[in-house]
């Protein structure tokens, strides 16, 4: 269980997720070692053993980054089981990628959002009740 988000380069910067065409193509975010250098400036000391799937494990919780295996990357999928405080890496990721980020959990854009670290408060809540009643 995570909170998930994709990365996207769309074609221009879009207010809401609503406003995305059907028909719009994104852009690469790069080449495998130019977004995996972009992590890991925003994550430092993640580990890349597997090309295709960075891990960013700290004190306050962890990411998995999975680039897929074709060296243009298209998409970014992250996967956290963190606190608050990995958000703000997710958005200078986007900062650096020149891209946006869908908060998979409410299908909101993170850069656009009054409060971005919605989605993660609320699947952290979610998470902490089913270990609750797991334990009770």
């Amino acid at each position: 269980m995570s909170w998930d988000v994709s990365l996207y380069k769309f074609t221009k910067r879009y207010r809401r997720i609503q406003d995305i065409p059907g028909d719009e193509q994104p852009h690469p975010l790069g080449t495998r070692s130019e977004v995996q250098a972009a992590v890991s400036d925003a994550f430092p000391g993640t580990n890349w053993n597997d090309p295709a799937w960075g891990i960013y494990d700290v004190e306050f919780g962890s990411i998995e980054f999975n680039l897929g295996k074709d060296d243009s990357v298209r998409s970014l999928a992250l996967h956290a089981r963190a606190s608050a405080a990995i958000v703000g890496g997710i958005l200078q990721l986007c900062e650096r990628l020149g891209c946006q980020a869908i908060d998979l959990s409410d299908s909101s854009l993170l850069d656009q959002s009054e409060h971005p670290t919605a989605g993660l408060e609320k699947w952290r809540k979610y998470r902490d009740q089913i270990i609750q009643e797991s334990q009770g």
